[in-house]
């Protein structure tokens, strides 16, 4: 460290040197100090140490499917999204996907398209086409509510199924239907929403937000 410091003041003096005189050919001070070896042990040769152990020892294989099973059981059954309800008391309010933009958004050849503090919408340049339909997927009623408003909308408008629990692709695939799933909560945190089911669409420039029970009827457009 005190090498590498003390060859940076040398190195910075000896450019401002050469600034003030405009020669810019710099010139070899020499090493400063005592330098010493790393002793430090990669983190490369730490892990392949323990996979070595771990095939020495008979049990790699049986690490590998432990692995395997827990990243399996992730991806067929997500973490449900904490604290989403079911809906008891239906509700519905707006939400502006506008944002403010925090520097200016230049384009490939340096031209400024929308400069710093400018107030963006979204949905002023791209209609929201396809609406949310939030469910948890392992309530038999909020699906048939889902399934119920897929099969009503038109077929340019398809709505997106989108799980805050349950199996995504085991349901997709009993429903031939693409499912998806919210992973960690992003969309329902960004709305706001707190029970399900519940729907989103385009309402003029902002996002209708749909909190409603799973009586399809009822709901349906």
């Amino acid at each position: 460290m005190i090498f590498v410091t003390i060859l940076a003041i040398a190195a910075a003096e000896l450019y401002i040197e050469d600034k003030q005189s405009n020669d810019k050919t710099f010139k070899d001070l020499g090493t400063y100090g005592e330098t010493f070896p790393i002793h430090e042990t990669s983190l490369l040769e730490v892990i392949k140490a323990k996979l070595q152990k771990l095939f020495e020892s008979g049990k790699l294989e049986h690490h590998q499917q432990i692995i395997s099973k827990k990243a399996k059981e992730q991806l067929n059954r997500p973490n449900p999204i904490k604290r989403i309800s079911k809906t008891t008391n239906p509700r519905s309010f707006t939400h502006d996907p506008s944002i403010t933009v925090p520097y200016d958004l230049k384009d490939h050849e340096g031209r400024v398209f929308h400069g710093q503090g400018t107030r963006v919408n979204p949905l002023e340049t791209h209609s929201f086409k396809h609406p949310f339909l939030f469910v948890d997927g392992d309530d038999g009623k909020q699906v048939a509510w889902a399934i119920q408003q897929y099969q009503a909308a038109d077929t340019s408008h398809k709505p997106k199924i989108i799980l805050v629990q349950g199996a995504p692709i085991e349901l997709s695939k009993k429903l031939n239907l693409p499912i998806y799933f919210d992973q960690t909560g992003v969309l329902v945190k960004k709305l706001d929403i707190a029970c399900v089911p519940a729907r989103v669409s385009q309402k003029g420039k902002v996002l209708l937000v749909e909190e409603v029970t799973a009586k399809s009827e009822e709901n349906l457009r």
